[in-house]
């Protein structure tokens, strides 16, 4: 595999159900130091590679054997904004507006099977524990 045969493959999994979504904050080619700001996604020495640039370093950079957990980190990125964009235009006075959020997340990643909505409700079921919803934000 090449990094534009794992271009091609994430593009296809997303178009699936989002044939709309703009990938263009995601760069499918090496990130190094010097990289512009962003997420670099990358096929390299039998590994497939997720980087995050910011302030000309390298902040994160994550190895996967598997192309699922690369799909699962683009979709972080990219589902994360449409819930977030969603939960702000559907506030509701005096909840929490992560309980849009959430919700939402989980409905977006549950478009791409029951392992990755799972995934996303313990994600969320681990920060609830550390940080409880506040309906009493006004």
């Amino acid at each position: 595999m090449n990094t534009k045969q794992l271009e091609r493959k994430i593009k296809f999994q997303i178009n699936k159900f989002f044939p709309e979504l703009d990938l263009r904050q995601i760069n499918f080619s090496e990130g190094i130091d010097s990289s512009p700001e962003g997420t670099y996604v990358f096929f390299k020495n039998d590994k497939f590679h997720v980087i995050f640039t910011e302030k000309g370093k390298i902040r994160m950079h994550e190895e996967y054997n598997i192309i699922d957990d690369v799909l699962w980190e683009v979709l972080e990125i990219v589902l994360f904004d449409m819930a977030m964009d969603y939960a702000l235009k559907n506030r509701e006075q005096g909840k929490d507006f992560r309980r849009l959020l959430f919700n939402q997340e989980i409905e977006l990643f549950g478009k791409f099977g029951a392992e990755f909505k799972n995934k996303k409700v313990n994600e969320i079921k681990n920060i609830l524990k550390e940080s409880p919803y506040n309906d009493d934000i006004v």
